[in-house]
């Protein structure tokens, strides 16, 4: 059964539709978080691609198709249907020998009293497993708890993720604990996100990281950045989106410079292929005030056209191997 779950908790992860962040969820989200993602898995479900790829997925085994369906009827929870949004938060602020801060807060439909009583018929969930209630909320426990686990915060909310990342929800949802929006500049920047981006964060960098960066000559110049946000869209054109926050104007150009250093570089290794190189020459490097900005935006034709290009390479590629096969000397 436990099993069972994980499928589903994997499911949940890939068909998330998310449409922006919810004031439900900032208030949920610890304090400690610093670093937030979301996702909006309803656009990047709508990708031919992904569709074939889970669809080809349940066709070469059938068993997990089997076992989705089967959990479907009996709790009467589509994860294909139920989710409606997910946001992963993290901390690079961990002190040694303790468990990093990480979790997730999945909005959707649960039928809490079905989901529970579904399991608690299933003997072999019990042999992976523990369904037990903490602080009064629902939670299911594996034997070994560094796997994570999961909480029903009520009917519409659900936390999953290590140990430390779902207490620390807990104890929010339950006014123990400061939510994020106490952390003046990193709300201000998590409030700036394009929400409806295919994918879309914000980060905010932990002393420690940054005096660790410091001390490397090839990226010294990135400890003097405090917050950064990004967001990837891919609608019609394919978008890119990178603004990092400087801790004094005097220290942009410095930024600046080792990132242009970066782009010189990938552009270097991409112009061995000429539709590769084509766009990643549309990267640029800007600045405004004290803020760093990278982006590209390549053109949905452009895009059509390196496939088509990469595949007849890769078809190339195929047939030559097949010719140098079969012209190989035989023993």
């Amino acid at each position: 059964m436990f099993k069972r779950l994980m499928l589903v908790a994997a499911l949940m992860v890939v068909t998330v539709a998310g449409q922006s962040f919810a004031a439900d969820f900032l208030k949920m989200i610890p304090e400690d978080a610093d670093f937030v993602l979301q996702l909006n898995v309803s656009k990047i479900l709508a990708m031919p691609e992904v569709q074939k790829q889970i669809n080809d997925g349940f066709a070469k085994e059938p068993e997990k198709k089997k076992t989705y369906e089967e959990l479907k009827g009996k709790t009467g929870f589509d994860p294909l249907k139920d989710i409606s949004s997910f946001v992963l938060f993290s901390s690079g602020s961990v002190k040694e020998g303790a468990e990093a801060l990480a979790g997730a807060i999945v909005e959707g439909k649960y039928d809490i009293e079905k989901i529970i009583s579904v399991i608690k018929e299933d003997e072999d969930f019990k042999k992976d497993a523990e369904l037990t209630v903490i602080d009064g909320f629902n939670a299911i426990v594996p034997k070994n708890t560094k796997d994570g686990y999961g909480m029903f915060l009520d009917n519409q909310f659900v936390a999953v993720g290590s140990q430390s990342g779902v207490d620390a929800i807990k104890a929010v949802k339950l006014g123990k604990a400061k939510n994020v929006e106490n952390k003046k500049d990193f709300y201000a920047i998590l409030s700036k996100l394009d929400t409806k981006a295919t994918v879309c964060g914000a980060g905010l960098l932990p002393k420690a990281f940054k005096e660790k960066v410091a001390k490397n000559p090839n990226a010294a110049a990135f400890a003097n950045i405090n917050l950064f946000r990004f967001d990837f869209n891919n609608d019609t054109n394919m978008v890119f989106n990178l603004s990092a926050e400087i801790d004094d104007a005097k220290n942009v150009e410095t930024v600046m410079t080792q990132l242009n250093g970066y782009v010189a570089m990938i552009k270097m290794f991409a112009s061995q292929e000429p539709a590769v190189a084509e766009i990643v020459n549309m990267l640029t490097v800007t600045s405004e005030g004290t803020s760093v900005k990278m982006g590209l935006n390549v053109p949905a034709e452009k895009l059509a056209e390196l496939k088509a290009k990469l595949e007849e390479k890769a078809k190339q590629m195929q047939e030559q191997k097949k010719a140098n096969d079969a012209n190989a000397p035989r023993e």
